[in-house]
């Protein structure tokens, strides 16, 4: 499935996107999107085939602008991976963040993503297999109040990626969800993270694998009973996960 394929990654500077990028290339024809050209530069540079654009996709406009560019170049993208995501703690009472910091989280995250997908859909050649991913987060299975944003805006981009699969599903765009858990990234590294993790290329071939084997959805065994025990009974699971997360997030 992931061959000789037309890709676009956004995030695709650093953590999971950039071992996505590195390894799809060796067999596809990769483009990575991206706020930071020195980042895009680097991973561009060290793999086959990966092609960048700089382009901020919690602004419309630049959206609009990358997609005119992949046109303006002839490039027909046959694979979207929505990689891109952004977080840090967040106590809506303790920490006052401006509106334009509240919008840009959640636009990387989730509105971005939408409007991303949508282009993708209206450059796509429809009599051909189109593949769409979305890389959401283990964290809509555990709620943890000290991602207020990050949760709310994984918890959208989930439900999207359901809906949207749905609403494909007699079409040639198959949609998979990918639901990451502590992997060791430079992301995860900022929020103190303390646990044992993977490094992104491992995480990157599992993901891989499973998207090749035709599964529509990759996450870590106990995803299913978590979002149950959630569903059962959501306050104990709040205080669960907050206990968790304050012992496994540790900041100055």
């Amino acid at each position: 499935m992931l061959k000789g394929r037309t890709i676009l990654i956004t995030g695709g500077g650093s953590g999971i996107g950039e071992a996505l990028a590195t390894i799809l290339s060796a067999e596809n024809k990769v483009i990575i999107n991206g706020r930071n050209e020195e980042k895009l530069k680097r991973v561009s540079a060290a793999g086959k085939h990966i092609s960048y654009y700089v382009a901020d996709i919690s602004k419309p406009d630049e959206i609009d602008g990358l997609f005119k560019r992949l046109k303006a170049d002839n490039i027909v993208v046959d694979v979207l991976i929505n990689n891109a995501g952004v977080t840090e703690p967040y106590y809506i009472d303790k920490k006052a963040m401006t509106s334009s910091q509240i919008f840009e989280k959640i636009n990387t995250n989730l509105s971005g993503a939408i409007a991303v997908t949508q282009q993708f859909i209206v450059q796509a050649d429809r009599a051909a297999s189109n593949l769409i991913v979305n890389v959401s987060s283990a964290i809509v299975a555990f709620p943890a109040p000290n991602q207020l944003l990050y949760f709310s805006s994984k918890s959208g981009l989930n439900a999207f990626t359901r809906l949207l699969r749905y609403q494909l599903k007699d079409t040639n765009f198959k949609v998979v969800e990918v639901l990451p858990q502590g992997v060791d990234t430079e992301m995860s590294r900022g929020l103190g993270y303390t646990g044992k993790a993977p490094m992104p290329a491992v995480y990157a071939r599992e993901v891989i694998r499973s998207i090749n084997k035709g599964k529509t959805e990759h996450a870590f065994a106990g995803y299913t009973p978590a979002r149950l025990f959630n569903a059962l009974i959501p306050n104990a699971t709040l205080r669960l996960v907050d206990k968790i997360s304050q012992k496994l997030f540790k900041h100055e």
